[in-house]
């Protein structure tokens, strides 16, 4: 891997990290690859069904970036856990990180080293995970529990060993989102934050774990499309030469891989083109310009780079420098070598999986109507679905209130009045009602129904299927419950609990309501 055998149109495909079609290499992509030395790919759960053929896939990528380089390919993707999880078949389902956090976090570099195994043999290089920032907004529509906590020590202790167990396994960890998305109340998938904390507060909360995570050797950081006034009144992290260049390399001193959140999304999109972010980005210090997007797209914005390096906008030494690192860190992770074929399952992976999530639910408040074994009750729950662009689709699974009564109703996740209404005429000469709610805080509808619910009379045991931080708008449920995520295995450790047959172990990992 040397840089002097790149020509300039190569070395410019280097810094993408681009989306691809379908499940396998078709015509179409195979074209497109060949014709744009584009170097680096990102996956989704829609590129991710099964993983036989998920390995032959990537093979096929690799292939093709040989071909057009002679350099191998960082194939990435989101392996959270959690509700971002994506993929399935062949990788065991972790729990979220805040359900991580409410169990014990002993396990978490063997997690992490277990994921990157996984991973690795899939043909991955790169895990967008962990995620670093510090949810300390209740109200946050698109972190919540992919944060370990709204403690930044604790953040940092937890994601410090994460990147230790999967760098172990050969598979680069990229912390995110720099410098911090845990304070936002806007979702920069669909707007463009704004966040105006003085610097002494970003230290001391936001860039805390970023400071830990650099010193323990994580090798990528993402930036956050996000204004902090604090560091740049004008731009957002991403593209922001303060930030990515005198804040993260010459400040905090590191000389990894910088790779930008996904610049389709409207933060970066409606305010200043794609085109235009990828220039800006690489001029502010960037390595890597991530594209979810259309293969047509994907053009315009290599033509948008090489035209700015030709005209003197993007200096060359921009481009080399850039480039060094990354084939530093394909050189590093073997990036292209031959890896051990993937297996359908791992027992005992998924035995530790199982733990971790027996482990973090957590009892809130309450107990004296627990547990429901012999007791007749009412159950409401909401159908899963998707919380964030983020998330995944949901798992076939079905609703809470199914799965633990046949008393039950499903609501929308927003009931309006006329739903509720309904609700409550259904639950006449039921003393007990276990309610699910599934990001109350987003969905007022919910908290409608509770209200609605309570002054019915009833007595709740209230399940959180998602973020604890729903509490704030149901403090006088009976019972209290947090499950930190709306998956098969928290849904079935949860019931158990409920029943008596398992205990409540997890401690509640935020501090603040």
């Amino acid at each position: 891997m040397d840089l002097g055998n790149l020509n300039l149109e190569q070395k410019i495909g280097q810094l993408f990290l681009v989306a691809v079609n379908g499940q396998s290499v078709e015509s179409g992509t195979r074209e497109h690859f060949s014709k744009y030395p584009f170097g680096n790919f990102i996956l989704f759960a829609r590129n991710l069904k099964d993983y036989k053929r998920v390995r032959c896939f990537i093979d096929d990528l690799q292939s093709i970036a040989k071909q057009v380089s002679g350099i191998p390919a960082f194939i990435s993707l989101d392996q959270e856990g959690g509700m971002v999880h994506r993929v399935r078949s062949g990788a065991t389902h972790f729990p979220a990180s805040m359900a991580i956090a409410a169990s014990n976090i002993s396990h978490v570099c063997e997690m992490g080293r277990i994921k990157g195994l996984e991973l690795r043999r899939l043909g991955f290089n790169i895990n967008h995970a962990p995620v670093v920032d510090v949810n300390n907004n209740p109200k946050n529509p698109v972190i919540g529990i992919r944060s370990y906590s709204d403690d930044p020590a604790t953040v940092a202790k937890i994601a410090v060993q994460y990147i230790k167990g999967l760098q172990s396994s050969k598979v680069i960890a990229n912390a995110k989102h720099f410098p911090g998305h845990g304070d936002t109340n806007l979702d920069s998938h669909l707007a463009l934050p704004v966040i105006e904390h003085t610097m002494d507060r970003l230290n001391a909360i936001e860039l805390l774990p970023f400071k830990e995570a650099i010193a323990s050797g994580v090798d990528a950081i993402m930036a956050a499309h996000i204004i902090f006034k604090a560091l740049d009144e004008k731009f957002p992290a991403t593209l922001s030469h303060k930030v990515i260049t005198e804040l993260l390399r010459k400040e905090l001193k590191f000389d990894g891989l910088v790779l930008t959140d996904c610049l389709s999304m409207d933060a970066v999109r409606r305010h200043y083109t794609m085109e235009k972010g990828c220039v800006l980005a690489i001029n502010a210090g960037v390595d890597l310009l991530c594209l979810c997007t259309d293969y047509d797209v994907q053009i315009s914005c290599y033509d948008a780079v090489l035209e700015a390096v030709k005209n003197g906008e993007i200096l060359i030494a921009k481009i080399d420098a850039a480039v060094e690192r990354i084939l530093k860190y394909k050189k590093k992770y073997a990036c292209g070598e031959a890896e051990p074929e993937p297996m359908e399952s791992y027992p005992v992976h998924e035995q530790l999986a199982d733990e971790i999530s027996k482990k973090s639910i957590t009892l809130v408040k309450g107990g004296d109507l627990l547990p429901l074994s012999g007791k007749t009750f009412f159950a409401i729950s909401p159908i899963p679905e998707p919380s964030s662009v983020a998330d995944d689709e949901v798992e076939n699974l079905d609703s809470f209130a199914k799965s633990i009564c046949p008393h039950h109703a499903e609501i929308s996740i927003n009931p309006s009045e006329w739903e509720i209404n309904e609700i409550v005429s259904k639950i006449e000469g039921y003393e007990i009602i276990v309610y699910a709610v599934y990001n109350a805080i987003q969905n007022p509808g919910q908290v409608e129904l509770y209200k609605a619910l309570k002054d019915a009379g009833k007595q709740i045991v209230l399940v959180l299927l998602r973020a604890p931080y729903d509490l704030t708008q149901m403090r006088d449920a009976d019972v209290q419950v947090v499950a930190y995520e709306y998956t098969r295995r928290s849904v079935e450790n949860t019931i158990a609990a409920l029943f008596g047959k398992a205990e409540f172990l997890g401690m509640l990992p935020i501090k603040s309501f």
